[in-house]
Order: C-alpha cells, then sequence, then structure tokens
C-alpha cells in the first residue's frame, strides 16, 4: 500500500469512529422519551430552589422575575443567595424578590459572607445550613430563564426513581449579542457538545446549572460543603454519587441561559475551564475533544488535501470528506431540534461551535490557571482549586 493509500485508509477509519459515534448520539437524542413521569399530588415533595448571585449579569433582573414560572404542585421556598453587601446582585434580588413576594412566592435574599475558592458551592452550602429542612434541593444558575422550565418535571423525574440523586435539565442559550455569544449558542445548541446530545452519549455527566438534588444523597456525599474547593462541583457531586450507587438523570426539556455580552476571550476561557475539569477529574477523556468533538473540519481539510495531492486516493479521501460533514450536520441538526431551536442555523453551528470548542480546549492544555468572578485560580490533580498566588 502506497503511503497516500495508507493515510486516506486511517482518514476513513477515523471517519468511520467520528460518524457511528455521531449516529449513536443522533439516535440516542432523537429517541430519548419525553416529558415527565407521572405523579400523583401526595407523592410531592418539599422543596428548597436556590439562585446563587454574584455580580451585575446583563440579564440579572429578567431571569430572577422569570422564577414566577416556577408555580406548580411542589411547594417550594425560593432563597436568592449573594454573598455580601458590596455585591452588584444584591439590589437587583432585592427588587425581584419583592415583586414575588407580591405575587404570593415565599421568596427572600440571604446573605451568605461565602468564603470558599469555589463561591458558588460556599453560597449553596450557607443557604441550605441556614434553611429549614427539606426534601429536595434544586440550584438555578442566576443566568438561567425559568420561563421553559417545570418544577414538577424535575422534582417529578426525581422523586419517581429511588435510584436517582440528581436531575438536571440540559442547559441551551438563546443566541446573545456578540459573535462569542452566537459561537458559545451553537456549542450549547448545535455540536456534539450539546447537553441534550452529550447527556444522551454520556449519561455519567451531570451539568449543574438547573438540578435537583435529594437532600438524602446530597447530605450522604458531604454537601456542598465538601465541594467548595472543586472547579466542576458538578462533575464532583456525579462521581460521589455514583460511588454512593446512586444516579444521575437527565431530562428531555431543557433550559435557557441568558449569558450574554461576553467577549471572544471570556467565551473560551469558559470552556477551557470546563475542559479544565475533565482534565483534572477525567483525564482519559481528554483525547475524545480532538478525536470527536471538533473532529469534522480537520478532517475534511485533510481528506481533501490528500484528494489533490494523490491521484490515486482521491474517490476514498472525498468519501471520507462527504460522510464527516454528513455526520455532523446530522449531530448539529439533532442538537438543534432538541434544543428547541431553529434548524435553519445548523450548517453555520457546525463552524462556530468546533472553533470555539478547538480554541477552549488548546487554551486549558496550555495552562492550569483561571480567572474566574474576577479571582485567579489555579487547578490541581483532582479538580480541586487554590488561590494562584
Amino acid at each position: 500500500m502506497t503511503l497516500a493509500g495508507a493515510g486516506a485508509a486511517a482518514l476513513a477509519a477515523w471517519c468511520f469512529v467520528v460518524a457511528s459515534v455521531s449516529a449513536r448520539a443522533v439516535f440516542a437524542t432523537l429517541l430519548r422519551p419525553r416529558g415527565a413521569p407521572a405523579r400523583t399530588p401526595a407523592a410531592c415533595p418539599s422543596v428548597l430552589v436556590i439562585r446563587p448571585c454574584a455580580g451585575a449579569e446583563p440579564s440579572l433582573a429578567r431571569t430572577l422575575a422569570s422564577s414566577s414560572h416556577l408555580r406548580g404542585v411542589n411547594p417550594f421556598r425560593l432563597v436568592f443567595a449573594v454573598a455580601h453587601e458590596g455585591d452588584a446582585a444584591l439590589p437587583v434580588a432585592r427588587e425581584a424578590c419583592e415583586g414575588l413576594r407580591a405575587q404570593g412566592l415565599d421568596a427572600s435574599v440571604m446573605l451568605t459572607h461565602a468564603q470558599g475558592v469555589n463561591q458558588k458551592s460556599s453560597q449553596l452550602a450557607a443557604a441550605i445550613a441556614r434553611s429549614a429542612r427539606t426534601d429536595v434541593v434544586v440550584n438555578l444558575d442566576s443566568d438561567v430563564d425559568c420561563a421553559g422550565l417545570s418544577l414538577d418535571a424535575m422534582v417529578g423525574a426525581l422523586w419517581a426513581d429511588a435510584s436517582l440523586g440528581a436531575v438536571w435539565a440540559p442547559p441551551v442559550e438563546d443566541g446573545g449579542v456578540t459573535f462569542s455569544d452566537r459561537c458559545s449558542d451553537a456549542l450549547l445548541g448545535g455540536s456534539l457538545h450539546a447537553f441534550p446530545v452529550l447527556s444522551a452519549l454520556d449519561p455519567q455527566g451531570l451539568v449543574g446549572k438547573a438540578v435537583a438534588l435529594r437532600r438524602d444523597a446530597l447530605d450522604a456525599v458531604g454537601g456542598f460543603d465538601a465541594l467548595t474547593s472543586h472547579l466542576g462541583e458538578d462533575m464532583e457531586l456525579a462521581r460521589r454519587l455514583r460511588a454512593r450507587g446512586m444516579r444521575s438523570g437527565a431530562l428531555s426539556q431543557t433550559v435557557t441561559s441568558r449569558a450574554r455580552g461576553r467577549p471572544w476571550r471570556g467565551a473560551v476561557d469558559r470552556y477551557a475551564r470546563w475542559i479544565m475539569v475533565i482534565r483534572a477529574q477525567r483525564p482519559a477523556l481528554m483525547a475524545s475533544y480532538p478525536a470527536l468533538f471538533f473532529a469534522t473540519w480537520p478532517m475534511v481539510v485533510s481528506s481533501l488535501a490528500l484528494a489533490l495531492a494523490a491521484p490515486a486516493a482521491r474517490t476514498l479521501a472525498l468519501s471520507t470528506a462527504a460522510v464527516a460533514l454528513a455526520a455532523r450536520l446530522a449531530v448539529a441538526l439533532a442538537a438543534r431540534r432538541a434544543s428547541g431551536h431553529a434548524m435553519g442555523r445548523a450548517l453555520a453551528d457546525t463552524v462556530l461551535a468546533d472553533a470555539l470548542l478547538a480554541c477552549a480546549f488548546v487554551s486549558a492544555l496550555a495552562t492550569r490557571e483561571v480567572r474566574w468572578r474576577g479571582r485567579a485560580l489555579r487547578i490541581d490533580r483532582g479538580g480541586l482549586l487554590r488561590d494562584a498566588g
């Protein structure tokens, strides 16, 4: 076999693997049952909903006010957790709380004085410790718009299966306002890394942006107090639940993040942090990023270059490029459908999402230091955080 023939065969084998994984992901996503399991009112658990807030996020007033959509069968208390008096989120949280209380919701603002390196985990731990005990704890990040979220579906799915320690809703975005926002939307709503697709492909994962937890399961793994030094507290929580024989489950319904206004560097840094968590906690999966998640365009470019350089391998090389593009577009269409987004952007998603993820991957390999919530931090092995200084 000539060198060109060997190269074409290697590209074809790579394409076969990517296409097979893509097909599995597409079918698993499209065949996933929709809707929440039936549950009688007699089974309703009590629920504590916590929304950790930090900083003047562009859509904070809108997303906190959207908590009014959480009404349902389950009785719940709502807490907006803010770290300290000087936080720009505090006046917004207080105003939203007043509006929600006027609508009859049991809402309050809590100053947590959180000190942990992972401020979100610290705030959740403080809010849980200072609230009356409930059966279920729900975290909703401050950028989550509750208009498309059913609290009853989330808690109902958790309460219907005793083996579940956590149930989460895959987050998607709404396109935002900047080019970087659009790329982030493409990644979360039109790629193999889109959580509605990834959750079907890797059921061991957990994304904590919108998650419901059994209180007894949370206590059994040490609560959020044990996660205040972890970046990627959600993945560490999922690992600890698995170690206790419990599962994490993803809903078919998605939840929309209103994060927006990010520069390119900010978008890259965000996904680099996620990849750093994989690097620290599940290092064996690092190779899957270039091999699967943004493999299409390197594969296509290599195949076309080979077709031009070696006419004898042209047919196989061009076929490889065509199959790679078809598999990637199928993933984008399935992800857009599962995310509830228009299909028209699927083709653009294949470029924007892969470019952003590739840049984030390179950034994650280059350093173990990150800037998060205005702090310079270093990620040690196991995902533990410490101040970079």
